[in-house]
């Protein structure tokens, strides 16, 4: 059920369903682990903004859209790599190479991750900003 509702997350219930590319992200079950990947990403990030580097100076919203970013492209790596290297080992152990259009796949699907880790940054904000002290007014 949960591996079922990640999948729809990522292929956006269809608009992104990518053919072969996301049967094999399902049936390997690589979808599972980038999204836990991506949500400790999210959290620690975010915990970082308003905790620890919970300072005057940085209590600016432009600081805010620069934990944004760093999430945003740490999920793109985090995808990225692992789907690659999940499908490397799933198409080396049938003695295959990953077919060529799975690089622009793959890409996307990074795409699609950081705007959920980025969504999931924006709430957790929502969250976690009451009890900073500096930062509790931002994003808004």
């Amino acid at each position: 059920m949960l591996k079922n509702l990640i999948a729809n997350f990522y292929e956006l219930w269809g608009a992104t369903f990518l053919g072969e590319f996301s049967d094999q992200m399902f049936s390997n079950n690589l979808y599972m682990s980038i999204a836990m990947s991506s949500v400790i990403v999210a959290f620690v990030i975010t915990i970082l903004y308003y905790y620890v580097i919970d300072r005057p100076g940085t209590a600016k919203l432009g600081v805010w859209f620069i934990a944004l970013l760093l999430g945003a492209i740490a999920s793109v790596l985090i995808a990225f790599v692992s789907a690659n290297n999940g499908l490397t080992d799933v198409y080396a152990s049938i003695g295959a190479d990953i077919p060529p259009g799975f690089s622009s796949d793959m890409f996307l699907f990074s795409l699609v991750n950081a705007m959920w880790v980025v969504l999931l940054m924006i709430f957790l904000s929502f969250i976690f900003k009451w009890k900073s002290t500096n930062s509790s007014y931002i994003p808004f």
